[in-house]
């Protein structure tokens, strides 16, 4: 025998079968995870146009608010049908009418588009938004809001009158278009814009509902009903909000500002940010339109240019 000595070659040492077993949970654990999770967060997009023929007696102002209000309604119309399918709500016995009067505060406005068309002799102005919602988000507030009888009994009443206010102004717009006088089509136009103020401001007060239902039921959404009232002085809608939503208020004593803090303020509404900007996310309810330093009058279609 020769005075070697020899040596077992070296072999990774084997893995443990309970880390074997380890790892197959998780792996199964992963695998579960990633087929669930898009589930728990259902985002749902959507794509709305709206838009207004323009008649002599338009103004381009009135125009983008009418196109936008119709790009509105569609969009809530669209989340409507679709949320009365999705499972989440579909199981809690809740109406197509319902949905739209509880989630126009949950839309999101990710971007909005303002054109200008012609079709022959006639202006076209479009509106197109791209919202969207959570499926997720929506059954929270269905709930929340079904069981506060307050803002569940004022945002029916407010569906309710801004569907009558809606053919007031189908009314107008026809008054309007057939004015034979130039009082005539005075008295209409400023009766249109009253309609569409009074509109505007109720989603505002609707939207204060919901803010204070589900973001911050220990704060008063002073600044949408501030904006509210602004929008339309004789809304009963707005008292009866800032009445009730602060009646439930628990007193706390008062704090002093902190250094260097200033008072909130609402966004400006604007439905075309001016370029460079970048406006937050708003909701359809939020979404107003500010009364441009240079109105213009379209009282010759026929010069309008593309846009």
């Amino acid at each position: 025998m020769s005075g070697r000595i020899y040596q077992q070659p070296l072999l990774p040492n084997p893995l443990p079968r309970n880390l074997f077993h380890s790892l197959a949970c998780c792996l199964t654990l992963a695998a579960m995870s990633s087929a669930v999770t898009p589930a728990l967060a259902d985002i749902r997009v959507v794509n709305a146009q709206g838009e207004h023929r323009m008649g002599d007696r338009d103004t381009r102002e009135d125009a983008i608010r009418l196109a936008t209000e119709a790009a509105k309604r569609n969009a809530l119309e669209q989340v409507a049908t679709y949320l009365e399918s999705v499972t989440v709500v579909s199981d809690m016995d809740v109406t197509k009418d319902e949905i739209r009067t509880y989630t126009a505060g949950l839309v999101i406005v990710l971007n909005q588009q303002i054109s200008t068309t012609l079709d022959g002799d006639v202006v076209v102005i479009k509106a197109d938004l791209l919202a969207q919602m959570d499926t997720d988000e929506v059954a929270k507030a269905i709930t929340a809001l079904r069981e506060n009888e307050d803002a569940r009994a004022q945002l029916i009443a407010m569906k309710q009158e801004n569907e009558q206010l809606q053919e007031e102004l189908n009314a107008v717009n026809q008054t309007l278009g057939s004015a034979s006088t130039p009082d005539q089509a005075q008295q209409a136009a400023q009766k249109r814009k009253e309609i569409l103020n009074r509109v505007q401001s109720n989603a505002m007060v609707s939207q204060a509902w919901t803010n204070w239902i589900l973001v911050s039921p220990e704060g008063i959404p002073q600044s949408l009903l501030n904006s509210a009232s602004g929008l339309s002085p004789t809304n009963p809608h707005v008292a009866i909000a800032q009445q009730i939503i602060t009646s439930r208020q628990p007193q706390a004593p008062p704090q002093p500002p902190r250094p260097g803090s200033r008072p909130g303020r609402m966004p400006s509404h604007e439905l075309v940010p001016p370029p460079g900007s970048s406006g937050a996310p708003r909701t359809l309810n939020e979404m107003i339109h500010r009364t441009p330093t240079r109105p213009s009058q379209f009282g010759h279609p026929r010069g309008e240019q593309r846009r």
